[in-house]
């Protein structure tokens, strides 16, 4: 299909997220169904990059090209071809940036591409998260879109997130928990908990309701993604047939590593105004676990 044009028929679907609450799980659950229609690559980060949010993705798809191009071979021969592939699927991907004309046509067309008339099209990027009102709106326009918010207990998301930040370094084994405490002290000491935008529930949701309608966002809490009553309401309220879902299946799991007392007492003082407006809102809906 190569109309640039949101098919009348179908509906937009956003998930959207806190960092480390789930939304890969969700991911390959949603993929299993032939009523969703999902692009080759999972999170587009187009939103965020175009309205100056994540200009470091951007530059780090045009990295990867250069890269790519650079390993080409002169020789004729198959050789070039795992290369090629790569090379013209990061050019399709980072060609959504280049053409907007305010209607969003690259990315609509790039979202399309393989589309075979589905009756969700969905685009799964955690990091939207952070994005603005107007930003929200620009998105809700697009196949009268509905969204998928996924929060997890603030202080067990941070520390999850640091883990899987130290994680990604490939320190020595014995020093993981010593620079898991490091990296968490160091956010302590220099404020930078209160300025992390994706542990802010509280500025997302308000953000998110201002533009659009209730009826079309789902609350959901990580602590209760695995569970057959959760997945049988997100299907309900995307409008396709319930999932079978492998909830012994966990997707990036991070290594294991003990938070310190004192640092969760930091933690959650810094996070107690996301605990409040999360209590005020949700009430009894908020996992018991939360409330440690």
């Amino acid at each position: 299909m190569h109309s640039c044009h949101f098919p009348k028929d179908a509906q937009m679907l956003f998930c959207i997220g806190a960092q480390k609450a789930g939304t890969t799980w969700l991911f390959h659950l949603l993929r299993q169904s032939k009523h969703i229609h999902f692009s080759k690559s999972k999170e587009l980060h187009y939103f965020d990059v175009i309205h100056g949010k994540a200009k470091q993705l951007h530059d780090a798809r045009v990295h990867a090209i250069q890269i790519l191009a650079s390993k080409l071979s002169t020789n004729i021969g198959s050789h070039n071809d795992t290369h090629l592939d790569s090379l013209i699927e990061t050019a399709k991907l980072l060609k959504i940036y280049s053409n907007d004309d305010g209607h969003h046509h690259g990315y609509i067309s790039y979202l399309l591409q393989r589309y075979a008339c589905q009756d969700v099209i969905a685009d799964i990027t955690p990091a939207y998260a952070i994005l603005d009102r107007e930003i929200f709106a620009e998105m809700g326009r697009i196949g009268c879109a509905k969204f998928i918010f996924i929060m997890r207990d603030p202080v067990d998301r941070m520390w999850s997130q640091i883990r899987m930040a130290v994680g990604s370094q490939n320190p020595e084994p014995k020093m993981f928990q010593h620079n898991c405490e490091a990296r968490a002290r160091h956010l302590i000491i220099t404020n930078r908990l209160f300025k992390i935008e994706r542990a802010n529930y509280r500025r997302t949701i308000n953000e998110l309701e201002s533009v659009i309608p209730k009826d079309r966002i789902k609350y959901i809490f990580y602590e209760n993604l695995f569970l057959e009553g959760t997945v049988f309401d997100i299907c309900k309220f995307i409008g396709i047939p319930t999932l079978s879902a492998q909830f012994e299946i966990r997707r990036n799991e991070g290594i294991p590593a003990l938070l310190p007392e004192d640092v969760q007492l930091e933690f959650r003082r810094a996070l107690h105004p996301q605990y409040t407006f999360a209590y005020e809102k949700f009430g009894a809906a908020i996992p018991p676990s939360w409330n440690k």
